[in-house]
């Protein structure tokens, strides 16, 4: 697989009042954003496009914006945008934040790329 020419754009971060808010686009349809599991559950929300979602291997469906998408905890997840420009928007409760103000990610999967 090859990694994508235009990768994933962060357009906003903040922590306000306990809750851990990342809005992110994703410039190409056909991006595979690799499955990883957190420690606690969130809620991903597509703000504009369209994504299919894979949950523990099991494909969870097609989401179109608006929409919002509920992870459990420890549930490997991925998504795969069907539209160009596609916003994500990613949830947390702050309280559970690492050191370093992240989400912590109980597994993630990587990629292999080609040459």
């Amino acid at each position: 697989m090859k990694r994508a020419a235009h990768q994933p754009v962060t357009e906003a971060l903040t922590i306000y009042e306990g809750i851990y808010c990342k809005a992110y686009t994703v410039p190409d349809a056909g991006t595979l954003l690799p499955q990883h599991a957190h420690r606690y559950g969130h809620v991903t929300a597509v703000t504009h496009g369209a994504v299919r979602v894979w949950q523990d291997g099991r494909l969870l469906g097609d989401f179109r914006a608006p929409s919002l998408i509920s992870i459990p905890a420890h549930t490997m997840h991925s998504f795969l945008t069907l539209e160009a420009g596609t916003g994500l928007l990613c949830i947390h409760n702050a309280d559970h934040a690492d050191p370093d103000g992240e989400p912590p990610v109980a597994e993630e999967h990587q990629l292999v790329m080609e040459e």
